[in-house]
């Protein structure tokens, strides 16, 4: 049986080159391409796709968000996730989500058409790349639970952690947050207790360790304060 894909990539130009791709193969039918997760829902109404594709970065920060993207996609299709370089710092909660095909951004049309193959047949499989990684990780056991911490983390303390990181003062972070200084530096103390660092140079070195401030410097745009103003837990 053909094999309808939709592409969600927010990158065109790769989108398009992945398109022809499939297209050069008469196992699937066709490819569509949105660059807004929003839309999957409305091209899954008309017909419901064998295979979805989707770019790291189409993963929100809110884990409400997550959660729903997660038993959307579990529930209805089978899906391949293209990790860009930059999302490192996904890796982990995509495979603890249940994804089980990743490949990365830069990966040989050879492994992306494997890719594709596998995930139409809900099998498992990683790109090498992202096999290394995954191996690097569970050696590191540390820094993956490290990174399970941040992730866990309200989009609210994710930025304080990465203003942290850009050494504004609290005061500052309080008046784009819409709460005291007191608010701010109250999340900030129960960082240092959730990660047992003594000080605001600890709070850093784990924004680093955990990636979490290069994927804030590849995906800015996921961490606009007017997202968490006002959402303080305390």
């Amino acid at each position: 049986m053909q094999s309808q894909v939709i592409i969600c990539d927010q990158q065109s130009v790769y989108a398009l080159g992945s398109s022809m791709l499939i297209h050069q193969h008469p196992e699937y039918l066709k490819a569509n391409i949105i660059n807004d997760f929003s839309m999957l829902n409305e091209v899954m109404i008309q017909s419901t796709p064998r295979v979805v594709v989707i770019e790291s970065a189409m993963f929100k920060i809110s884990q409400t968000q997550n959660h729903e993207l997660n038993e959307l996609l579990k529930k209805k299709i089978p899906v391949m996730i293209v990790l860009n370089e930059q999302d490192d710092f996904v890796l982990y909660q995509l495979i603890d989500s249940g994804f089980s095909v990743i490949v990365s951004r830069n990966v040989t049309k050879e492994e992306w058409l494997k890719g594709l193959e596998m995930a139409r047949k809900e099998k498992v499989y990683f790109s090498n790349d992202i096999a290394n990684k995954v191996t690097a990780m569970m050696n590191n056991m540390e820094d993956v639970q490290l990174v399970d911490k941040v992730y866990q983390l309200s989009l609210y303390d994710k930025y304080i952690l990465i203003r942290i990181c850009q050494e504004a003062p609290s005061k500052l972070i309080a008046s784009e947050l819409g709460h005291s200084k007191r608010t701010v530096e109250g999340h900030r103390t129960k960082m240092m207790q959730l990660f047992d660092v003594k000080n605001v140079a600890g709070l850093v070195k784990v924004a680093c360790t955990s990636k979490l401030y290069e994927h804030y410097l590849s995906n800015p745009g996921l961490y606009d304060f007017t997202l968490c103003a006002n959402t303080s837990s305390l």
